[in-house]
């Protein structure tokens, strides 16, 4: 048996910004997804995030449900809309996406025989912290080592990416690479190709005292929160754009030198020109007001309208206790962790 970790994500800075080719910062975060792979004579996928976790397919079955994934994705895509793929991955309780997660794997990596893949996790689903990213990186990994391929880490991401595609059509990347990679992970969009570098070698340190606090449902999907930033008056919005992607270019020099008190400031600067572009909720605003009040920053992250929150404050249980008294539940998390690990083959 061989099993793999891989971390979630959280966007450090940049969101929003991001839409307009301005970049952002996304960081691995201290929450991870285990899966442990061991041959089989079929494919059996366990997973401990659900109650009735268990499914069992044939080798054929896994690998011909990828193959229809893979055409289905390339139809969508020349329509450019992939509502038909969608439903065909989330049938029956996602039935079809965990078929096609485990053949993609063996297909990339010309497996012929089947394997049993264990899941558990402390990423919390839906929540905006990347687990499907997560997950993709951490099964990939245990699998190539449990039939001991040598694959490199962005042969990994690659594999993963292909993973994520089914769920997410056409992802940016990021996610997945900041899973798999770890440490922190500079992104822009652009063509032909996104630019995605990581930090590690620039600032090689885990980021600590930071706590996430998940501010509940957002109401709006992504997509309806970016055309909400969209329809704003253009001058208005492109003013805190800018200005989010100058502090981005910034963050990454004040996180070199170390340079904490700088970071806070631009954290809690971020937050306001957020809020001003409609994107932050009340509850948002009550932890953030009261982060600040103890002379601390917080922001929310990804596409806001609720989802999760980063907070930083150099005394963590003073943090805490501050988020719980608000009558939130603080998740422990340091920054910029480890990327994908073996944990044992």
């Amino acid at each position: 048996m061989s099993v793999a970790s891989a971390p979630g994500k959280v966007h450090l800075i940049g969101e929003h910004a991001i839409v307009y080719g301005e970049p952002a910062i996304i960081a691995a975060v201290g929450l991870r997804t285990t899966v442990e792979a061991k041959k089989s004579e079929k494919c059996i996928y366990v997973d401990k995030r659900f109650d009735k976790g268990k499914w069992v397919f044939s080798v054929q079955d896994v690998i011909s449900t990828a193959e229809d994934t893979e055409e289905l994705w390339k139809k969508c895509f020349e329509k450019k809309n992939f509502t038909e793929l969608f439903q065909f991955v989330k049938k029956d309780k996602y039935f079809n996406y965990r078929k096609a997660m485990i053949g993609i794997a063996l297909k990339k990596m010309k497996i012929k025989s089947g394997v049993s893949v264990k899941i558990t996790s402390d990423v919390p689903v839906g929540s905006g912290l990347g687990s499907s990213s997560s997950l993709a990186v951490a099964m990939t990994m245990a699998i190539s080592k449990e039939f001991g391929k040598k694959l490199s880490l962005e042969k990994i991401n690659e594999i993963a990416y292909e993973q994520e595609k089914i769920i997410h059509g056409t992802p940016s990347g990021g996610d997945n690479s900041a899973c798999c990679f770890g440490g922190l992970l500079w992104f822009r969009k652009a063509l032909p190709k996104n630019e995605i570098k990581p930090l590690k070698k620039e600032i090689p340190y885990k980021l600590e005292n930071f706590v996430l606090v998940y501010t509940g449902q957002p109401k709006k999907t992504t997509g309806e929160l970016v055309q909400l930033v969209r329809d704003l008056d253009e001058e208005y919005r492109n003013k805190r754009v800018k200005e989010i992607g100058k502090m981005t270019l910034e963050m990454k020099d004040v996180l070199k030198k170390k340079n904490f008190k700088r970071m806070k400031e631009i954290i809690n600067a971020t937050q306001k020109n957020l809020a001003e572009l409609d994107v932050s909720t009340p509850d948002i605003d009550k932890i953030a007001a009261a982060v600040q009040g103890i002379g601390g920053a917080a922001k929310l992250c990804g596409a806001g309208g609720g989802g999760i929150m980063l907070c930083y404050y150099e005394d963590k249980k003073k943090l805490i206790a501050l988020i719980k008294k608000l009558g939130f539940k603080p998740l422990e998390a340091d920054l910029a962790v480890d990327g994908v690990r073996v944990e044992k083959n």
